[in-house]
C-alpha cells in the first residue's frame, strides 16, 4: 500500500524542513487498520548529507484506513504563500478524504509545535467550492495528487498568478473516469486560501486516461502524457488489485498535451488547440469548448495496441532545454521493454522512440532485462549543468543527465539499480541533426542488489522533486523492508521506509 506511481507527492522539501506521508503499522494494534502520518526533518543548510535531523512523527487517528487497496495512498501538497500542508488520501472511487493544516506550518516550521493538532477534520469537498455539484465533483475519486505552481516569471503567462498549488483527481471508475484540475488561491495576507475550480480537462468515452505525471517547465507551462483504458465490465476484488479483465492489458496509445495558462488551454505537440476550459479563453481562434477527449486532434503522439505493454501512470519529466521526457514500456517488439519517449522543444517540436537496452554490462541487477506488463514502475529524473535555463549564455554547451530510476521486477526482487543517459547541446538548437544520438549512452550510476541494505525496493521508487531543484540532492522515498537506523515504519507487511540521499553534483565533475 506505501509505495505507488499514481502517488507523486510522498516526499515534499521546503523551507528547510523536508515532509513525509505514510502509513504507521505501529499507531494500530488491528492490523485491518491504519492511520495516516506525517514526519518531518530539519535539512543541513550546507547540503551535508550526513547534518539532516532526526525524523519527527504525528500522527492522524481521527480516520482510519480498513480498505486492503493498493490505490489507498496519500499525496501530500505544500502552500508556499500560506505554509500550508494539505492531504488527500484513501482515494478510490469514494468521497473526496481531504484535510489541511493551519496556516505557517511550513513557512515557520521552528515555531510550530508537530502534533495533529495542527491539522483540520477531515472534509469532503474542496474549501471554497461547497457550491459546487458534490457527485459530479467530489464523489468517485482516485489518484488525488498536488503540484505546486511557479510564481509567473517576466513574459510568462498570468492565468491565476496568486494561485500555488494545483489538484488533480479522476473522477469516476477505472474505464469510464474524467480528470479535473483545481487551484488554491492563497488570499492576500498569506493566512488562508480556498480552492478554485479550473475544469474537466480530460474526459473518457468508454475508456479513461492514466496520466503519467503533471509537470511545470521553466516558462510555467504545463506538459502531460497519458495512455487510455478502455472500459470491460468488472467488479469485486479485481477491481482494487488490477487483476482485470479491467486491467492493463487494456491500456492503449501515448498521448501529450501542454498548457500555457494553468490548463485553461490546452494544445497538441504540433501546437494546434485541442481544448478550451475557461469561459472566452481563445474563442476567437475557433477552438472547441470542453475537455479533451480521444478523439481530439494530435494528442496520440505514439500508437500502440491494446495488450501492446504499456502500463499505466509510469513516469515524466522535463529538462532545463525544455525537452520533455516519458518512461514508459512496451511489448510491441515481442518482448516487454522499458521505452524512453522524449519531445524537442517547441516551436520544432518532434518526438524520439527508443527502447533501453535489454543488457547494460555494469549493471548487476540487469534492471532493463526485467520489466513486466503490471511489475512496478519506474521514475525520470532530469538535471542539468545548468540550474536554470534561463541562465544559460547564447551558445554555450549544457550537459544534461537524464536517471531513470528502475525497480527489478524479477520475481520477490527488491534490487533497484539508477540509469543515467547525456545529452551535450548548445542551449538554443537542442532540435538538432545529431538528436537520434541524445539519450542513448545509458550506463549505471547507483545500483543496490535485492534484500542487501535499506536502499532496496520492495514497492516502487519515488523521490522529492523540490529537494532535487533546491540543493542538487536527489531523496528517495523506498520501501525497503530492511529495518535501519533510518527507517520509519510502514504498514504491516509492506516493511519499512527509508529516505536514501544521493549528491548529484559528482555527475558533473
Amino acid at each position: 500500500m506505501e509505495s505507488h506511481s499514481s502517488r507523486t507527492r510522498w516526499l515534499h522539501s521546503t523551507e528547510c524542513f523536508q515532509y513525509a506521508a505514510f502509513y504507521d503499522a505501529r499507531t494500530s494494534a488491528n492490523a485491518s487498520v491504519r492511520y495516516v502520518s506525517i514526519a518531518r526533518r530539519e535539512l543541513s543548510a550546507t547540503k551535508n548529507l550526513d547534518g539532516a535531523g532526526e525524523w519527527e512523527t504525528l500522527t492522524l487517528k481521527d480516520y482510519a484506513q480498513t480498505d486492503d487497496d493498493g490505490h489507498n495512498v496519500i499525496s501530500l501538497g505544500i502552500s508556499s504563500k500560506t505554509g500550508s500542508i494539505h492531504l488527500g488520501f484513501d482515494q478510490h472511487d469514494n468521497d473526496l478524504n481531504y484535510r489541511v493544516s493551519k496556516p505557517g506550518v511550513a513557512t515557520n516550521p521552528h515555531n510550530t509545535t508537530w502534533s495533529s493538532a495542527i491539522f483540520g477534520p477531515v472534509v469532503n469537498v474542496l474549501p471554497g467550492l461547497e457550491g459546487l455539484d458534490l457527485p459530479a465533483h467530489f464523489e468517485n475519486v482516485t489518484y488525488p495528487r498536488f503540484l505546486s505552481i511557479p510564481s509567473p516569471t517576466e513574459g510568462s503567462p498570468s492565468a491565476n498568478p496568486e494561485a500555488d498549488l494545483l489538484l488533480e483527481m479522476r473522477v469516476g471508475r477505472a474505464g469510464l473516469g474524467d480528470d479535473w484540475l483545481y487551484a488554491y488561491v492563497p488570499d492576500e495576507e498569506g493566512e488562508s486560501g480556498n480552492w478554485t475550480l479550473i475544469g474537466k480537462y480530460l474526459e473518457g468515452v468508454n475508456n479513461n486516461a492514466y496520466i503519467n505525471g503533471l509537470d511545470f517547465d521553466l516558462s510555467r507551462t504545463l506538459h502531460t502524457s497519458w495512455t487510455y483504458r478502455d472500459y470491460i465490465n468488472d467488479t469485486g476484488q479485481d477491481v482494487a488489485v488490477e487483476a482485470g479483465p479491467n486491467g492493463p492489458e487494456n491500456n492503449h496509445d501515448l498521448a501529450y498535451a501542454s498548457s500555457a495558462d494553468l490548463g485553461n488551454t490546452w494544445i497538441n505537440s504540433w501546437g494546434q488547440i485541442v481544448s478550451v476550459l475557461a469561459e472566452g479563453a481563445n474563442k476567437s481562434m475557433g477552438a472547441l469548448e470542453g475537455p479533451i477527449d480521444p478523439d481530439s486532434p494530435g494528442i496520440t503522439v505514439f500508437s500502440i495496441p491494446k495488450y501492446g505493454g504499456i502500463l499505466n501512470q509510469e513516469a515524466q519529466t522535463i529538462d532545463s532545454a525544455g525537452r520533455f521526457h516519458v518512461l514508459n514500456r512496451e511489448n510491441t517488439t515481442g518482448i516487454e521493454q522499458w521505452y524512453h519517449y522524449w519531445r524537442t522543444p517547441s516551436p520544432q517540436a518532434f518526438w524520439v522512440r527508443s527502447p533501453l537496452p535489454l543488457n547494460i554490462r555494469e549493471d548487476p541487477n540487469n534492471v532493463t532485462g526485467t520489466p513486466t506488463v503490471i511489475g512496478k514502475r519506474g521514475k525520470l529524473v532530469a538535471v542539468s549543468s545548468n540550474s536554470k535555463f534561463n541562465d544559460t549564455a547564447l551558445g554555450e554547451e549544457e550537459t544534461t543527465y537524464l536517471l531513470a530510476i528502475l525497480p527489478s521486477n524479477a520475481p520477490n526482487s527488491t534490487a533497484l539499480s539508477i540509469l543515467a543517459a547525456t545529452s551535450k547541446t548548445p542551449a538554443l538548437s537542442a532540435a538538432s541533426t545529431s538528436y537520434l544520438a541524445q539519450f542513448t549512452d545509458w550506463s549505471v550510476v547507483w545500483s543496490v542488489a535485492n534484500g542487501s541494505s535499506p536502499g532496496t525496493s520492495a514497492a516502487e521508487p519515488l523521490f522529492d522533486r523540490y529537494r532535487l531543484a533546491q540543493d542538487g540532492v536527489l531523496s528517495l522515498f523506498l520501501v525497503s523492508g530492511v529495518s535501519g537506523e533510518d527507517a520509519m515504519q510502514s504498514s504491516a507487511g509492506s516493511g519499512n521506509i527509508t529516505v536514501v540521499d544521493l549528491d548529484l553534483s559528482g555527475l558533473f565533475n
